[in-house]
């Protein structure tokens, strides 16, 4: 009888190990499986089209909105506010390469070149 106690004590562990060994091997398991799966509509099928013209949209009423211009002010009057002498010589500088390539256009009748990338720009 108590032969037969310490058998199904013993079995009795064996299992409680053997479920606890699964819970631990397979518990980290299910969160990554899930990481895979991306909620982003974007990725589905058809998706890409239409998050493009929903952003087409968007830049489309962006631009018909005027909210541009009313952020362009506030980060003037940010800027202004922050560095008033920056401020005023960044304006200065970009009126007056404003004058001068207005003045090379009309005097030699074509547009100035862009400026190349990467000369400290």
């Amino acid at each position: 009888m108590q032969a037969d106690f310490v058998r199904r004590r013993m079995a009795q562990g064996l299992v409680a190990a053997m479920f606890a060994a699964s819970i631990i091997v397979a518990g980290p398991v299910a969160p990554q499986a899930h990481a895979d799966v991306s909620l982003n509509p974007c990725n589905a099928p058809g998706g890409k089209y239409v998050c493009d013209k929903a952003e087409e949209g968007a830049k489309w009423l962006y631009d018909k909105s005027g909210a541009d211009s009313v952020v362009d002010g506030v980060s003037g009057a940010v800027d202004f506010a922050s560095d008033p002498l920056g401020y005023l010589e960044q304006k200065l500088r970009s009126g007056t390469k404003g004058m001068f390539s207005a003045f090379g256009e009309e005097l030699t009748g074509k547009k100035p070149s862009e400026p190349k990338k990467g000369k400290g720009d």
